[in-house]
Parts: C-alpha cells; sequence; structure tokens
C-alpha cells in the first residue's frame, strides 16, 4: 500500500475506521469535521491506481465519511 493509504488505514483522532469486506469506511468526528474534510480533498486529489475514495458530503465543503477501497490485486487492463 501506498504511503497515504497506510496513514489512512491508521487511524486519527479525526475519525474512526470501519473495516468492511473490500474497504474501509471513516467516520469523522462530529468535532472535527474541517480536518477530516481536509484528508477527504487529499485522498481524493491523490486517489488513483492505488485506491479510490467515495467521500459523503454534509452540504458545504464539509464531510462527514470517506469509503476507502484500496485497489491491491485488481488486473489493469490496457
Amino acid at each position: 500500500m501506498g504511503r497515504l493509504l497506510d496513514s489512512l488505514l491508521e487511524g486519527s483522532h479525526a475519525y474512526r475506521i470501519e473495516r468492511e469486506a473490500d474497504s474501509y469506511t471513516l467516520v469523522a468526528d462530529p468535532d472535527c469535521l474541517d480536518e477530516f474534510s481536509d484528508l477527504v480533498r487529499e485522498a481524493a486529489a491523490q486517489a488513483g491506481e492505488e485506491f479510490v475514495v467515495f467521500p459523503v458530503c454534509e452540504g458545504g465543503h464539509l464531510y462527514s465519511q470517506m469509503v476507502v477501497v484500496p485497489l491491491d490485486g485488481v488486473s489493469k487492463s490496457r
């Protein structure tokens, strides 16, 4: 896994992690929405070959959740 993905999955005081079968849902602490939203924007900007993200917006510029799907083992068709 890449450095940002590893960092996201280590956790933070700004969110908790819910493990799913093939993904992770990062759920923001309500008191840390600005910090979490900054992290979501950074992850979305760096997503691509290693992982994709699906953010959940609370309106405006704030995010409350982000689904992170690692792309390990996904075959590339070119």
